[in-house]
């Protein structure tokens, strides 16, 4: 399992962020995107924070309540990101995901540039992609 490595199974086209985009279109991107955060980028590519679907939620109601807008994605989002490398073990990454909150891991390269995202999702897909592939092997032998 050790040999899956995240850069097989993540999304390479990640909705991503910046600092000074307003939250209502950092919302716009996440419903367009049909996802529940990214990863937010300066403009070297690298990643300053991240943003959820909860960060937007908190913020457009108290939004509505106040009838105004003036939030940025750098007033609500999260610097306290965990990113991992392309060559990571998904195995390794599951096992993360079982103690850790995040539900969407931004995966960056070896100069810390972001190169996609991996979520839940992908690491169940890669999981049982290998489950059958172990399966198909084992009842080749046999048949």
């Amino acid at each position: 399992m050790h040999s899956i490595k995240v850069k097989d199974y993540m999304t390479h086209r990640a909705v991503t962020f910046t600092v000074q985009m307003t939250v209502s279109e950092a919302t716009e991107r996440l419903l367009i995107a049909h996802q529940i955060g990214g990863p937010v980028l300066d403009e070297h590519r690298h990643v300053v924070g991240f943003l959820s679907e909860q960060d937007c939620l908190e913020r457009m109601l108290e939004d509505t309540y106040q009838n105004e807008s003036h939030y940025k994605v750098v007033d609500i989002m999260r610097t306290d990101v965990l990113a991992i490398g392309e060559e990571h073990s998904v195995l390794d990454l599951a096992q993360t995901m079982l103690t850790n909150k995040p539900k969407i891991y931004p995966v960056v390269d070896t100069n810390k540039r972001l190169v996609g995202v991996i979520t839940r999702s992908d690491i169940l897909r890669a999981i049982d992609q290998h489950h059958h592939a172990i399966y198909e092997e084992g009842h080749r032998r046999f048949v």
